[in-house]
């Protein structure tokens, strides 16, 4: 059979100050479910950020019984899970406080903390750190104890204020009187010390005895005194309380008094370095802070204004690569800077790709193949090669392809049609049938066309834009065929004379020179371009700049498919994301842009498709 445990407690707690409030909780349950299925609870809280006085202690008081309420809550789980969990939510629910909690049940010592601290265990002459906290996190573990085993449960600030040397002489003679006794005077002897606190458990074996009295004992819930203004220093549990020899204790304490002194006396050396370290870490703080208030800001600017915010986040980095020079190991720096890559990366207003892989050479289909325009059909792309008069459709799942012939010279554009292909030159439209290869020719050159720009192909229908004619053509489709060219504009077209190229989604947009129109049932529908990128040339002369203009846009593409608009600018090398709302997204450079004659997207494969000669690249985007 296990034996059973308890243990004799101790503590140090400082006055509450600067913010600070720190306190002390043990429970020895008397009730016989709680002693059998959760046992001895310790706690070491320290909370920052409260007011001083009864609001302090009210809050204190809160959440250790939050934390009493929790782990004796159910009895369903382990005492391991029970207070994991319970330090875990209440830590979490308290922001800025730090949980330091150990359980002892039977011959088995559980452990978690939430913030800094530290849990030491002395077993004999060996003294070793058990289980360590971090910022925010949640660490645990567990194990068994021995009888005459010293457990110290400590807040951060108590182990950065008494020497490593100093504590293993304090804890060398397993009697708390004297261990506080001892320790005390360090902690008086340093100012401003609110955010220490100290327990100190010496486990002892149960007495029969009292165990066979437990039921007669009536349970008592914790109550916690408001802490006064004053450190209390001492507290603890009589029980099974040591009595050793008077005069051998006073041999004892005059021998370790002397190790103090020697201790002492080589610390005066480390003051300076104390000192120093004291101001290094001031540095830090500072940086922090100068960080956090440069990051702040830089989000608030950059949705106005991308490149002031990125001048304030570049002003935070620097801030916070100050600091880490200073102390590399700071963890509120480093995960301030991977919050601003975060920020940065999912704010990027450009994404440069140097080696858009290839997706497709043409040779490895025909030799000597060149594209010259391409369109894509759900999971087909039609890819016009004018010199051999051939139409190669292209899988973008399998990457196989079927070859069709075509019959007109100096063909300019491709679209596809359910299971048809129609090829655009100067002397009119023909129609491919995938199924036969049989070519027809369905459209002859109009009189009226003057400067077609583009052809495309919306719900059975063929449309041209003619930046000459100032119109957009349809040819409305039919079983035997296709109708006469009609304007698709209600009474008189609009101006198009700066237009370069359209897309059709049921709306169409037509992208000019530097702007984009948008036409919805006939006419003109309201559609403003809006949040674009500051231009470069004025970022480069220190002014503020406005919104950036298309340099020499070529084709704008989208479809019923797509939630966006894109628009190939080879001036800038830049394919930019437009939402249909008007609102500027995110572009996307490279030189495989540049050289781009022609692109199609499908977003639910987050692909771009940039035709270049005998090549088709593709671009992933985010």
């Amino acid at each position: 059979m296990d034996s059973a445990y308890t243990v004799e407690t101790a503590k140090i707690v400082g006055s509450p100050a600067d913010g600070f409030w720190s306190q002390i909780h043990t429970f020895f349950p008397q009730d016989d479910l709680k002693k059998e299925k959760r046992g001895i609870l310790l706690a070491v809280l320290v909370v920052s950020g409260v007011e001083e006085g009864i609001e302090a202690v009210a809050q204190g008081r809160e959440i250790l019984g939050r934390l009493h309420e929790e782990y004796y809550g159910e009895t369903e789980q382990t005492a391991f899970e029970k207070l994991s969990e319970a330090v875990r939510k209440v830590g979490i629910e308290n922001d800025g406080s730090t949980i330091i909690a150990a359980s002892l049940l039977k011959n088995v010592l559980n452990l978690a903390i939430f913030g800094r601290g530290k849990i030491i265990l002395k077993r004999k002459n060996k003294i070793g750190i058990i289980l360590q906290g971090a910022p925010q996190k949640l660490h645990t573990g567990s194990g068994y104890l021995e009888e005459s085993d010293l457990i110290l449960l400590g807040s951060d600030r108590f182990f950065e204020t008494v020497e490593t040397g100093v504590l293993k002489a304090a804890l060398e003679n397993n009697l708390l009187d004297d261990m506080v006794e001892i320790l005390t005077p360090l902690i008086l002897g340093v100012k401003n010390l609110p955010d220490v606190a100290v327990l100190l458990a010496l486990v002892k074996k149960q007495e029969d005895s009292l165990i066979g009295m437990v039921g007669q004992v009536e349970e008592k819930e914790p109550v916690i005194e408001p802490e006064k203004k004053k450190i209390n220093f001492f507290q603890r549990k009589s029980l099974f309380v040591h009595r050793g020899d008077g005069g051998k204790k006073k041999k004892m304490l005059f021998l370790i008094s002397l190790v103090l002194i020697g201790l002492l006396v080589v610390s005066v050396g480390f003051g300076l370095k104390k000192k120093l370290t004291e101001k290094k870490n001031e540095k830090v703080r500072q940086l922090i802070s100068l960080a956090e208030e440069k990051f702040n800001s830089g989000k608030t600017a950059y949705f106005l204004n991308p490149s002031e915010g990125k001048n304030l986040i570049d002003e935070a980095k620097k801030a916070a690569d100050e600091g880490l020079a200073i102390k590399k190991d700071s963890q509120e720096l480093i995960f301030l800077k991977e919050r601003m890559a975060i920020f940065l990366e999912n704010s990027a207003t450009e994404i440069s790709i140097f080696d858009a892989p290839v997706f497709m050479d043409l040779n490895l289909i025909a030799d000597g193949a060149k594209g010259n325009a391409f369109s894509l059909s759900e999971k087909d792309l039609a890819i016009l090669d004018a010199d051999k008069k051939k139409v190669y459709l292209l899988n973008i799942e399998k990457k196989s392809n079927v070859v069709y012939d075509f019959l007109n010279e100096k063909a300019r554009f491709v679209t596809v049609l359910d299971d048809k292909i129609a090829v655009f030159s100067a002397k009119g439209v023909e129609k491919i049938n995938m199924g036969s290869k049989k070519v027809t020719p369905v459209i002859d050159a109009d009189e009226n066309w003057k400067e077609i720009l583009a052809f495309s192909s919306f719900g059975g229908n063929l449309y041209l834009l003619d930046r000459g004619a100032s119109d957009i053509w349809r040819y409305l489709g039919s079983n035997n065929g296709y109708g006469a060219a009609k304007s698709w504009f209600i009474g008189s077209p609009p101006d198009l004379s700066k237009a370069v190229s359209f897309a059709i989604d049921g709306s169409i947009w037509v992208l000019e020179k530097d702007n984009i129109l948008k036409f919805t049932l006939n006419k003109p529908d309201n559609f403003v371009l809006s949040k674009m990128p500051v231009s470069p040339p004025a970022s480069q002369r220190g002014e503020q700049g406005g919104p950036e203009a298309f340099d020499n846009p070529v084709k704008i593409y989208t479809s019923v498919d797509e939630q966006n608009l894109y628009v190939l600018d080879k001036g800038r090398g830049k394919i930019y994301v437009i939402a249909k709302t008007g609102e500027f997204k995110i572009a996307y450079t490279g030189e495989t842009v540049k050289q781009a004659d022609d692109f199609v997207v499908r977003e639910s494969a987050k692909k771009i498709f940039l035709l270049s000669g005998a090549r088709i690249y593709e671009m992933t985007m985010k």
